[in-house]
């Protein structure tokens, strides 16, 4: 008999060769109920380790369906048989699978020879589970299975026991704790609520102090969005608030408290949740490769002395005892001596680099550049040189001296040296008290000897990070990237993410490259890997010619006959309107070979906001039926157009209306360098038209507007200044880009600002007949605090300006990096 009923809860199945090489078990159909009704998910545990399975009944018989995995597994465990699959079957050589039913999952054993499963109780079995068991609950083993099995379980049934490990088994090694187990403190995990979490966690809250899951302040452990990190980080949330009240709280916090080796960036924090990621205080990171019990509960344990500590520090509502505690603490700390302002080393590195250049310039051109000596004065505590009010007409930009090849080199050694030193310092955040105006000069101050006025912000304010490079994914465009890279294709998650949202925000973008870039692959790929492709009909290429007139070689024409010849954007089209539901993608390859705005004409009306139809009864002559087929298509909603450029000297310039009438993006140089992990390429792919559709639901999405309008408010006075304003057009699209992006927590405010500076106002002002070197240089400077900003902008010399905004680059604290390194460019090309 191969299947035998030892009990209610217990079933015996005597395996053959067939069992090891497939997935499915055929159950008979009196035990057929022992499994749940078809289609039904169950969880398979097998030393130790779950497996999903499910009933299915197809033709009259009722099967289990089991992982591949499960079946490599039993395979595995039993090697030595080789006789057994030669049909050799000895009864002490052939196994035996006992299932054994517990509550909402069954255990699975092999078992071999004549020896049966104990009926009643198999003890020795329970108590090697409860061993097994014993053995996993240090945080070591438990973070590890959380790290590797959450993302095997994210997609399957939420009724997997795999969320006790979240739920129950880690919040118990914590409680456990000899700190938590004083009753202070309340652990909880999460895992999911009838479905599985996009961000589980496990959460200490001290039950002292008025708290709640979206309010106050947590100790927890989450895991990052692609599985491979876990997060143990003091978090401050606060239900409704956006992203720049929570960091103006937590920064507030850091001037509080000390963090230890803890990590503070949250730039680099994987989080698809950016108030979670705003609201970071401190971190620590972990991945699979886990330090030991003790170093994990030693680094939980300093975790929350510093938790405590800004649980203090920010006057929370405590017990008396609490009370007593801190206000005793804060009396001590007031009778410590007050700390010093300390200085502001932006303005102090543009010092260094200001004084530099005034002596290579005295070096290497005294007739034209004779040094003026310039009253010294220490404002906000920082040396700052002070240009008479009388034009410096020796220093003026016509009269620029040539640095010698010797003297760049020189400088810039002395500039990676100074830009180490700041970073260092920024990373420490370490104030200084005296600051170095030359090699022989030295300016100290007393703090409580300046006026209100000369007094600067406390240091960190100014001298925020802004990485280059924002690497942070959304699951689903990890995913995206993961099948592109899986195809050799390695491209920047940031190019990805400006690339999604500028089609949310305007259905046209143009990719401007070299020959072999990837700027056509890329849309093709992308495309591809979210279903649409050109099988499907809902991805289309066409090749622009040379020499194209007009819009007939895109939407067609009469032959010689009367025929209406359709061209290629017809079927894409009717696709489109075939099927509303799903994303088309209709790319112009090279569309720098003809004038663009001859056969772009139609579409850039459609693209713009024309719903009528693209043709009239006219161009269809007597073609009745094509016109039926064809004369009532206009630009459909889920439409995206993507244009290719090359950049060469056989290119026709694009015209600035329709530069204006979409995002433009620069692919970057191709990256040799090790591939990236993107994690697996397997996954849902087929996204649905309403992916590409502005979200307009979101916490802290008033604020995210009013942040944008603030400081495009700030951007179009400067571009107003040049006559070069955005448009009502550019910026409801810079607006739209933003708020999705704010929604689904891809970039800041700030980000947005600067790609809006990549993407629409650097592409226009390049196709002016005359450069005007004050705009580039207004835009550079975006963002920066009013005094450095001006000190910048009071550079006569070109050549010094880029030198002194390329510090800031390397430094990371220029507020628009990426704008920043393509003005850098544009400006070195003008001086040569």
């Amino acid at each position: 008999m191969s299947w035998e009923l030892l009990g209610p809860d217990k079933i015996i199945k005597t395996t053959e060769l067939s069992d090891y090489t497939n997935t499915e078990l055929y159950v008979p159909e009196e035990l057929s109920g022992f499994f749940g009704s078809a289609g039904e998910r169950l969880a398979l545990i097998y030393n130790g380790r779950e497996y999903p399975a499910y009933v299915e009944t197809a033709g009259g018989n009722t099967k289990l369906k089991l992982s591949k995995v499960l079946i490599k597994k039993l395979d595995e465990a039993f090697p030595q048989y080789d006789s057994w699959f030669s049909d050799i079957k000895e009864p002490q050589k052939t196994p035996r699978l006992v299932i054994t039913k517990e509550s909402d999952h069954f255990i699975v054993r092999l078992l071999t020879g004549n020896k049966e499963p104990d009926i009643n109780n198999d003890e020795s079995s329970r108590t090697a589970t409860e061993k097994a068991g014993q053995q996993r609950s240090g945080l070591n083993e438990l973070f590890k299975k959380w790290i590797s099995g959450y993302p095997n379980y994210y997609p399957r049934d939420f009724r997997f026991s795999f969320k006790d490990v979240i739920n129950e088994e880690i919040p118990g090694v914590l409680a456990g704790l000899e700190p938590i187990k004083s009753g202070n403190y309340t652990v909880q995990g999460f895992a999911g609520d009838t479905q599985w979490a996009e961000i589980p966690w496990v959460m200490v809250t001290d039950k002292r102090i008025e708290n709640s899951i979206e309010n106050g302040l947590h100790l927890a452990y989450f895991l990052a969005m692609d599985s491979a990190k876990l997060y143990l980080s003091i978090v401050y949330a606060q239900r409704d608030a956006g992203r720049r009240t929570l960091a103006e709280k937590v920064n507030g916090l850091r001037q509080k408290v000390d963090t230890g080796s803890f990590k503070t960036n949250q730039q680099e924090i994987a989080l698809p949740n950016a108030m979670l990621v705003s609201g970071t205080l401190c971190y620590r990171e972990y991945s699979e490769d886990m330090p030991q019990n003790e170093v994990l509960e030693a680094e939980f344990e300093a975790l929350r002395k510093i938790y405590d500590a800004c649980v203090r520090s920010d006057s929370v509502q405590m017990s008396d005892t609490s009370e007593d505690q801190s206000s005793e603490e804060e009396k001590q700390q007031s009778e410590e001596p007050e700390e010093a302002v300390p200085e502001d080393r932006t303005e102090s590195l543009l010092n260094e680099l200001s004084n530099e250049s005034d002596a290579e310039e005295k070096k290497e051109a005294p007739e034209i550049a004779p040094e003026i000596e310039k009253p010294v004065t220490a404002g906000a505590g920082i040396p700052f040189h002070e240009v008479d009010n009388e034009p410096d007409s020796a220093a003026s930009a016509d009269q620029e001296p040539e640095i010698t090849m010797a003297a760049q080199t020189e400088a810039l050694k002395n500039d990676f040296a100074t830009v180490v030193a700041l970073a260092e310092d920024i990373k420490r955040q370490q104030p200084h008290v005296a600051v170095t105006v030359n090699q022989n000069q030295e300016i100290s101050r007393d703090e409580n000897e300046k006026s209100e006025d000369e007094k600067g912000p406390e240091f960190g304010s100014d001298l925020k990070p802004y990485p280059l490079r924002n690497e942070t994914l959304k699951p689903y465009l990890q995913l995206v990237l993961a099948k592109m890279a899986n195809r050799g294709f390695i491209y920047s998650s940031e190019l990805i993410k400006s690339y999604y949202l500028s089609l949310k925000s305007k259905p046209f973008v143009m990719i401007r490259g070299y020959v072999g870039s990837g700027k056509t692959s890329m849309p093709r790929l992308f495309a591809e890997t979210i279903g649409a492709n050109a099988e499907n009909g809902r991805y289309v290429r066409v090749l622009v010619g040379k020499k194209w007139e007009d819009e007939k070689q895109l939407f067609g024409s009469l032959d010689s006959r009367g025929h209406f010849i359709p061209g290629p954007v017809m079927p894409i089209l009717k696709s489109s309107k075939d099927h509303p539901e799903k994303p088309h993608f209709l790319l112009l390859d090279e569309m720098d070979q003809s004038p663009a705005e001859g056969y772009l004409r139609r579409l850039l009306e459609g693209i713009n906001g024309n719903d009528e139809p693209f043709l009239t009864r006219e161009d269809f002559g007597a073609d009745v039926g094509a016109f039926r087929e064809y004369g009532v298509l206009g630009f459909p909603d889920n439409l995206y157009i993507i244009g290719t450029i090359n950049q060469g000297p056989e290119s026709y310039p694009i015209e600035p209306r329709v530069i204006d009438s979409g995002n433009t993006l620069e692919m970057p140089a191709v990256e040799i360098s090790a591939f990236p992990n993107f994690g697996s390429p397997v996954g849902e792919s087929e996204w649905d038209n309403n992916q590409f559709k502005m979200l307009n639901n979101s916490q802290g999405l008033p604020e995210i507007i009013e942040r944008l309008m603030v400081l495009l408010n700030e951007l179009q006075n400067i571009l107003v200044s040049f006559d070069h304003p955005i448009g009502y057009r550019g910026k409801n699209e810079i607006l739209a880009f933003g708020i999705n992006s704010g929604v689904e927590g891809l970039f800041s405010e700030q980000e947005v600002i600067d790609l809006a500076i990549v993407q629409r106002m650097l592409p226009i002002l390049k196709q002016q007949p005359k450069m005007n070197q004050d705009v580039y240089r207004e835009l550079a400077c975006f963002g920066l605090k009013k005094e450095i900003r001006q000190r910048l902008l009071d550079e006569k010399s070109l050549t010094a300006f880029c030198r002194q905004l390329e510090a800031l680059l390397k430094a990371k604290v220029l507020p628009c990096p990426r704008s920043g390194r393509q003005i850098i460019r544009i400006l070195k090309n003008a001086i040569k």
